[in-house]
């Protein structure tokens, strides 16, 4: 899901009028390309069942080891990260919109409203691993907090994320909501514990000098407490396992309670919720930090990322045409296809969006999703193609 309105973009307060295009921070548009692609390439299996998930063949050695290292890497932390991203965003376009004169909480309103009705509802319908509806929830429950994560003193967000995530495992476990779509409601607090990162970061100085050369040592510093929070979450599962271990019968079988689940005690789910928030956290910080850091050296690594900026404009439109791109090309041929062909047509497909996307950009100022997102955000018609440059004329 992209901020094209607001992620990734500085501007400083202007009169009021049409939303112009704003300079960008290119480590975000970086940093949400790389959690974008984490998410469709862990969404690949998922949106078409490859033929290892359906028991049709076994997994091979290779297989098993892409599979086990795409989750390593990416599994809850991609989507973490861009949680945190959707926070910066928001605070970005809260900034923005305030400088122009704007009523940003309406906006704000309008903004996830039409995200989740235009965007999301369908998406779900096809796939229900859809995040747009979720994250459009969490953020119209966001918007009415801003005012107050926005005042007072910068830690202010970070207080606020801690209540969110230690009140998320008993959500998720102890509130009884039925239906297959509860979970939308149900990782609510875990979801706006980590909006609540992205408002604290945003609020940091050191993002809004993110574009001069000055050193800083957030960038490091969130390297590192990533590291932590990772091998932190890591330890708090083992224990978990440890403590609470499932109970198997005399013929080695799991103990099924009434509900057909296996019987674990009532505090293992507790610990386990607990321990994928500080892994996915550790996560997004880790790569955060990593992708500032590495941007700000300005070297052989930044030039190479800076090529993803492009996809990280538009990942509205990146993250609904992989699915479709999926269920087009892989859905009627389900459980056939093996995992690595699904990974190896994911890759794929990234390498065209990125020469799409450059090539768009070049010629239009947002992604063809953005732009109409953001005119019913703005509810005017925005002028999409890019003006081109005066030429200098040399007199003489």
């Amino acid at each position: 899901m992209t901020e094209t309105a607001g992620t990734g973009e500085v501007r400083p307060p202007a009169a009021q009028g049409p939303p112009a295009v704003r300079r960008r921070v290119e480590f975000l548009d970086v940093a949400r390309a790389l959690a974008m692609i984490g998410v469709v390439m862990m969404n690949v299996t998922v949106v078409v069942f490859s033929a290892e998930s359906a028991g049709e063949r076994p997994p091979g050695t290779v297989t098993s080891v892409v599979d086990t290292a795409l989750s390593l890497l990416m599994s809850g932390k991609a989507r973490a990260m861009l949680m945190v991203l959707l926070g910066i965003g928001a605070v970005l376009a809260w900034r923005a919109a305030d400088g122009r004169g704007e009523r940003p909480f309406a906006l704000m309103l309008r903004r996830y409203v039409a995200l989740g009705l235009l965007f999301g509802l369908p998406h779900l319908l096809v796939f229900s691993g859809d995040i747009l509806t979720h994250y459009s929830i969490t953020a119209l429950v966001l918007a009415p907090l801003m005012p107050v994560l926005l005042s007072g003193g910068r830690h202010r967000p970070v207080i606020a994320a801690v209540v969110c995530f230690a009140a998320a495992p008993f959500v998720e476990n102890l509130v009884p909501l039925p239906g297959e779509w509860s979970v939308l409601f149900l990782m609510v607090p875990q979801t706006l514990g980590f909006f609540c990162v992205g408002v604290w970061l945003a609020r940091r100085p050191e993002l809004a000098a993110a574009r001069s050369a000055e050193p800083s040592r957030l960038p490091v510093a969130m390297v590192w407490t990533g590291l932590a929070g990772q091998i932190l979450g890591v330890a708090l599962m083992a224990g978990s396992d440890l403590l609470f271990p499932m109970e198997f019968g005399a013929d080695g079988i799991p103990v099924l309670g009434p509900d057909g689940m296996p019987v674990v005690h009532p505090a293992a789910p507790l610990l386990t919720s607990f321990s994928g928030t500080l892994m996915g956290l550790g996560g997004a910080l880790f790569y955060l930090g990593l992708v500032w850091w590495l941007m700000r050296r300005r070297r052989g690594a930044a030039r190479a990322l800076g090529l993803l900026a492009p996809l990280g404009r538009m990942t509205l439109t990146v993250y609904l045409g992989s699915t479709a791109f999926f269920l087009i090309v892989m859905g009627p041929w389900e459980t056939q296809v093996p995992m690595l062909a699904q990974h190896a047509l994911a890759a794929g497909y990234f390498v065209v969006m990125l020469v799409f996307a450059r090539v768009w950009s070049a010629r239009f100022r947002y992604g063809p999703l953005e732009w109409v997102w953001r005119m019913l955000t703005h509810l005017r018609i925005l002028p999409l193609r890019r003006r081109p440059r005066p030429r200098t004329v040399q007199a003489g």
